[in-house]
């Protein structure tokens, strides 16, 4: 355990590094952290705040290691989790890396911590940008197969043909066998065709996809930013009812957010609105 005194002494290099961080200087900044560390090797600040020098210079393999370290130290701090998810990503290892932003996002929504704003564009950049490769590799499977499909069908519709003692009779079945075909893979296609969000999911003052929404007295359910700034620059009173309101009356609609984010997952392109 670190004295007393060391302990004081890396809170200065710390508040240095800090200081050096503001400015840019980000491997001086790294070094001020780093002799913190070595003066107090289990306090996980230094070394989150090291890794964000590391994002800085765009040095990922820095960022991973202090960050995997600090969670090693502490597997609630949720800045490590955050940065680490952006690190995997980087790195292509997009389910670990959504994993550790849920982590870093639950953790900063418990803090109210303003950076879950940022967690929650990364998360969803990151799965809209997992739908689109998979909604691109599905298509390109459907194209495939649809191709193999119809030669085996020609071929088919030939030979029938060649022994056919109703032709009209045979050629329209064969018309309705393509029909079906068509319905068929029409249908595989629709998974991946964007719609209109409900309104349900949609604050009625940003029309943006709820991400913290909170209820007013009258009921009525907004984005939790977006009514706080209302009440401040408006009035204190829900913008549809009317009703008096203010900001310690209102409450945290946990299963309208837990809702949106069942939308969310299931239909993975409407991830694109929340960026």
């Amino acid at each position: 355990m670190p004295s007393v005194d060391q302990k004081r002494i890396a809170e200065q290099l710390k508040t240095e590094g800090n200081k050096l961080f503001r400015m840019g200087r980000y491997d001086a900044a790294a070094d001020q952290y780093t002799e913190a560390l070595a003066l107090w090797p289990g306090w996980t600040v230094p070394l989150v705040n090291r890794a964000f020098c590391h994002k800085k210079k765009g040095n990922w393999t820095g960022v991973e290691r202090d960050c995997r370290k600090a969670l090693e130290i502490n597997a609630g701090e949720f800045k490590a989790h955050y940065f680490l998810g952006q690190a995997l990503e980087q790195q292509n290892a997009y389910t670990e890396a959504v994993s550790h932003l849920a982590k870093a996002l639950e953790t900063a929504r418990e803090k109210d911590d303003s950076i879950k704003d940022e967690i929650w564009k990364e998360l969803a950049r990151i799965k809209y940008g997992a739908w689109q490769q998979q909604a691109a590799a599905r298509a390109a499977e459907r194209a495939m197969l649809r191709q193999q499909l119809d030669k085996m069908l020609s071929e088919r519709h030939d030979r029938e043909l060649n022994v056919a003692t109703d032709v009209d009779a045979l050629r329209e079945k064969h018309a309705q066998d393509r029909k079906a075909w068509d319905r068929l893979f029409e249908l595989a296609a629709r998974q991946d065709e964007p719609e209109e969000i409900p309104n349900a999911f949609t604050c009625r003052l940003t029309m943006d996809v709820f991400r913290e929404p909170v209820c007013t007295p009258s009921g009525l359910s907004y984005e939790r930013t977006a009514l706080l700034e209302h009440l401040q620059k408006v009035g204190s009173f829900d913008p549809v009812s009317r009703d008096p309101c203010t900001a310690d009356m209102i409450i945290p609609n946990l299963g309208l957010r837990d809702a949106t984010q069942e939308y969310l997952e299931e239909h993975p392109w409407s991830w694109k609105e929340c960026l």
